[in-house]
């Protein structure tokens, strides 16, 4: 069958270790069947989708498509029309960007954000997608892109993630001593705010120059993780410090002091935690083996929708509370306003919250 006339394709011919990456699953669906989604949006409303592979291979496919999705997928052999706008299941895209680039007549690898066609690749793309999801909710709107650019410019160069790493620590450290030092003003704020976004954007990059390259290491995380830890910390001080020096109200050294002890457990927790997650999660997967499966036994009833929504509501709101990119945000946001005394009285209450939750959910665990 030859190419109908469509303006967008999907070209579910590249193969991988396993055989096609049209199949490979991620987040529980199939590649193609990702794509076949992202084409609904960005081609024309009810239209045909287009893909294009073997013909011995149609069948496969198809039976990978949703029962709603299928009788829109277009099936073909020849090659595409000139000037059509291709996706290849080799690729992940950005949603924004594809919808962008394909009514703009550009072209799709402008929007790509993850290739299968590399050894490593394949197997961190489910990785990869979740942490789009869940890692930057509102960076993932401008951040993310700059950072994206920033690490393809970076990928043939001798920069290695570790500088972009101590460079967002750097800018950290320079919008924490603007705020110490530099007292309450226009030009202040906003130099603090703009230190403060090229660190998220920086801190954004490392990781992807690091898949990009190659680089990846448990020094790398460990680097990654302790100077925006020691960053977080010094910003919050010099919040404290600077609200003293305005206000001589003593309670605010007060308030650091408490934010300062919350977030020394908070992390202490988090670290010892892991590993005892770690361990509780191995004895109960063996105790699981041990065990023969029962099948007369009773499941519990499941909650309705609504009453499991307002249950998980809590803790998604402390979830968002403490979100990093939420957090980076906020102090953007508030750093502009020129009140991050507000952000340090939220924190000095959140970390030792947080603290003392877990310790106490750690122990009744233990006990």
């Amino acid at each position: 069958m030859s190419s109908p006339a469509l303006h967008l394709v999907i070209d579910a011919r590249p193969r991988g270790p396993r055989g096609l990456l049209a199949t490979e699953v991620l987040l529980g669906r199939p590649v193609l069947s990702h794509l076949v989604e992202q084409a609904q949006t960005v081609g024309s409303p009810g239209g045909p989708i287009a893909v294009h592979a073997r013909v011995d291979e149609h069948a496969l496919l198809q039976g990978l498509m949703a029962d709603h999705v299928s009788n829109r997928v277009v099936f073909f052999t020849g090659p595409p029309q000139a000037g059509a706008a291709i996706m290849r299941t080799d690729r992940l895209y950005d949603l924004r960007r594809l919808r962008r680039a394909v009514r703009s007549g550009g072209d799709p690898e402008t929007a790509v954000i993850w290739r299968l066609d590399r050894a490593s690749s394949l197997a961190t793309a489910e990785e990869e997608l979740k942490r789009r999801l869940t890692y930057q909710p509102l960076g993932r709107f401008w951040a993310f892109s700059l950072a994206e650019r920033l690490a393809s410019t970076l990928e043939a160069t001798g920069v290695r993630p570790n500088h972009l790493t101590l460079a967002a620590a750097a800018l950290m450290l320079t919008a924490s001593a603007i705020v110490a030092f530099g007292g309450p003003g226009y030009w202040p704020s906003i130099a603090t705010a703009l230190a403060l976004a090229a660190a998220l954007v920086l801190d954004t990059a490392d990781g992807r120059l690091a898949r990009l390259q190659g680089t990846s290491s448990p020094f790398g995380r460990w680097l990654d993780h302790v100077l925006d830890e020691l960053a977080d910390v010094a910003l919050h001080v010099a919040i404290a410090w600077s609200v003293f020096l305005s206000s001589r109200q003593p309670h605010w050294l007060a308030i650091g002091m408490l934010y300062l002890a919350g977030k020394y457990v908070f992390v202490i927790h988090s670290l010892t935690g892991l590993a005892f997650e770690g361990e509780k999660k191995k004895a109960k997967s063996e105790g699981e083996a041990a065990l023969e499966p029962d099948a007369g036994r009773a499941r519990p009833e499941r909650r309705p929708a609504l009453l499991s929504a307002l249950a998980r509501a809590p803790r998604n709101l402390v979830a968002a509370v403490g979100h990093a990119d939420l957090r980076w945000h906020l102090w953007i946001a508030l750093a502009l306003l020129g009140r991050l005394d507000l952000a340090l009285a939220v924190y000095a209450v959140y970390f030792p919250l947080r603290a003392i939750a877990g310790v106490v959910r750690k122990a009744v665990a233990h006990a």
